[in-house]
């Protein structure tokens, strides 16, 4: 029981520390202008990077600022763990860089949900 709580907590540190890194690089990509953004964006390969680029880029394209919230759902989706949030806290956003993150590394990605009418809002608008 220990070990496994150990684990858990363990793993919460490091998704902040995850999530420092993001944001520092946030604050410098915003600077970047759309051509150097996406040239950075093609290149990345790590997650940090993605995640970051995915961030400025909501922001730019849709007006959504990505919050740790939904940092914290993107990396639990790229470690393959369930991310559980509530409504209207950002699932589809959440889900955004943890898709490109196993693009990028070639793996096959789905996203899937049981509502018709998210499944095709979402696929309209990402």
């Amino acid at each position: 029981m220990r070990r496994l709580l150990r684990a858990l907590f363990r793993g919460k540190n490091s998704w902040e520390d995850l999530i420092g890194q993001i944001n520092r690089l946030r604050g410098e990509l915003a600077g970047y202008n759309d051509a150097a953004l996406q040239e950075f964006a093609r290149s990345a390969t790590g997650r940090v990077e993605i995640m970051a680029a995915a961030a400025v880029a909501a922001s730019r394209i849709l007006g959504l600022e990505m919050f740790e919230e939904q940092l914290r759902g993107a990396i639990a989706l790229t470690e393959g763990r369930i991310a559980e949030m509530q409504t209207g806290e950002g699932k589809t956003l959440a889900a955004v860089p943890a898709v490109i993150c196993y693009a990028k590394a070639g793996a096959g990605v789905h996203v899937m949900t049981v509502n018709d009418y998210l499944a095709r809002r979402d696929a309209q608008w990402m």
